[in-house]
């Protein structure tokens, strides 16, 4: 008993048809939930924003140019206007993955860095989000 010449063509096809079906599925957008746009720390440490280890957070956010970005586009601002969003999401969106993760102080470290540069409001950058989700990131 084995394979007729046609059945094993119907395999063959289906299986084709089903990677380039995985292939062509449009991948999920990224995002920053709003507890990292508002700078807060893992539940357990609310009262030690900003006090985690040196060097915990694997990014170092210290490129001045971009900090300046974002400062130039959002200062004077109460509430952030399309092109500051832009901005900070452009600086932002790149490490949208170590930002997201609330433990590690990644964007506690980004929103204090921005805000020494401009004085902004703690949670100014939550009023980027554009879904329930948060800060909508481009898909890589």
């Amino acid at each position: 008993m084995g394979f007729s010449t046609g059945a094993a063509a119907a395999v063959l096809l289906c299986v084709a048809l089903s990677v380039v079906a995985a292939a062509s599925a449009e991948p999920e957008p990224h995002y920053i939930s709003m507890e990292a746009l508002k700078g807060t720390g893992p539940p357990s440490s609310r009262k030690l924003i900003g006090l985690f280890p040196p060097g915990f957070c694997p990014v170092q956010f210290d490129e001045k140019r971009q900090i300046d970005m974002i400062a130039k586009k959002c200062s004077g601002q109460v509430v952030p206007l399309p092109s500051c969003c832009t901005a900070f999401s452009s600086v932002a969106c790149p490490y949208s993955d170590l930002l997201d993760d609330v433990t590690n102080g990644c964007s506690v470290e980004l929103l204090m860095k921005i805000h020494d540069a401009v004085s902004l409001p703690a949670t100014y950058f939550a009023m980027c989000g554009d879904s329930d989700k948060g800060l909508t990131c481009p898909i890589r």
